[in-house]
């Protein structure tokens, strides 16, 4: 009796290839492709090292931000150009002494996804532009000053999925200016260590 139900259950049951499992092979192409990226950052950017940085008579940290946007060439790289602005470097005794730091530096960009995850390296060079305030020292007042000067830039960071459709995440990167001298601050070659929290958006286009 059990044999005869068994065969009846197999006669029953629909053969495997009437199931019409999909062919991975057959579906189409995607209709679009990932282009490129926007990002924007906010976070803090420290001076270490020389004058610029000394603890007890050089510049205080700065709140600082940035934007970039960059071209996909594949998987791996990427390239693109990134504007970085910190606008209150107070010197530490002089209280009215304060310098602006701009950039801006095209740069070449290494990613490598992790499951959900996305670290990257990143390297950058360009013109770094700074402003000094006008300042009292020793009873005397100097005037404001500016200059530019070639730098670079050399980090990494890691990104996870945010908010609709974007990347967060920490963003570490050492800052290097060449020459910061001017008529009335000579600071020479300065550093700075920039930590910051940046959202990237990817930027997708139709195919052609």
């Amino acid at each position: 009796m059990r044999a005869l139900l068994a065969l009846l259950l197999a006669c029953c049951a629909p053969p495997v290839r009437a199931q019409n499992l999909p062919d991975l092979g057959d579906l189409p192409e995607p209709a679009r492709y990932l282009a490129g990226y926007i990002s924007g950052g906010y976070g803090w950017s420290l001076p270490f090292g020389g004058h610029w940085g000394d603890r007890e008579a050089g510049f205080k940290p700065s709140p600082s931000l940035s934007f970039a946007a960059s071209k996909r060439v594949d998987a791996l790289l990427s390239y693109g150009a990134e504007s970085f602005y910190g606008w209150s470097h107070k010197h530490r005794v002089l209280r009215d002494l304060e310098v602006k730091v701009f950039s801006l530096t095209p740069f070449i960009k290494a990613s490598l996804p992790q499951g959900d995850k996305l670290y990257y390296g990143i390297f950058g060079a360009g013109v770094y532009q700074w402003r000094q305030e006008a300042f009292t020292s020793g009873g005397v007042r100097f005037g404001s000053d500016s200059g530019s000067s070639g730098g670079f830039n050399l980090g990494g960071g890691v990104s996870y999925p945010f908010w609709w459709d974007t990347m967060a995440g920490l963003d570490l990167r050492w800052h290097h200016i060449f020459n910061m001298k001017g008529e009335n601050v000579s600071l020479d070659a300065v550093d700075s260590f920039n930590i910051m929290f940046v959202v990237t958006y990817g930027v997708w286009r139709d195919k052609k």
